[in-house]
């Protein structure tokens, strides 16, 4: 009686080249996670800054709402103009004290404040003017000044961005035209 043993060869484990696959694999997904977490922070800084923006906005908008009469003052001064904006960070409107009246006698104040407020919410080198332009409305007897606010940024791609918004401060009081005083 002849009894035969035969051997098989069988390998129980992994070998060497499929961990380094799965090892592959796994970093791979990693990495990707990793980025779409960079890409999402990102967005929620850029959404952040957009919402910032609009704030900043509606608030000099009102404010030249609330002093109307004055509302050509604000495209003359030295710092909001299309000319000269306001740069964040490097121009200086002087110091802001809440307290002073409106009128032309508080303009420079009340652009300190503008200038206070931008800098402590916009990223350095933004730039911020006020433009304006004129409309006359079918059948109306006098123009309606358009005002439009423009804030432009270097976003964290060092691409320039920028935002207009655009709003209808009022008419002033009296008829004529705008007295500042």
């Amino acid at each position: 009686m002849k009894i035969t043993y035969s051997t098989k060869n069988k390998t129980l484990g992994f070998t060497l080249i499929e961990v380094l696959v799965a090892l592959l694999i796994v970093a791979l997904g990693m990495l990707g996670n990793a980025m779409l977490q960079l890409q999402g922070m990102k967005n929620s800084n850029d959404a952040y800054l957009r919402s910032q923006i609009g704030i900043f906005a509606y608030d000099i908008a009102d404010k030249i709402r609330a002093n109307r009469e004055c509302q050509d003052q604000y495209l003359t001064q030295t710092f909001l103009s299309e000319g000269s904006p306001y740069i964040v960070g490097t121009s200086d409107a002087g110091a802001c004290i809440h307290s002073n009246t409106l009128g032309n006698a508080g303009m420079a104040n009340e652009i300190a404040c503008i200038g206070q407020a931008l800098d402590a919410g916009l990223p350095a080198g933004a730039r911020v003017f006020l433009r304006s332009s004129s409309i006359r409305p079918t059948g109306a007897s006098r123009d309606i000044k358009i005002f439009t606010l423009r804030i432009s940024w270097t976003d964290r791609d060092n691409e320039e961005r920028k935002a207009d918004y655009t709003f209808d401060p009022g008419a002033c009081t009296n008829a004529a035209a705008c007295n500042c005083t």
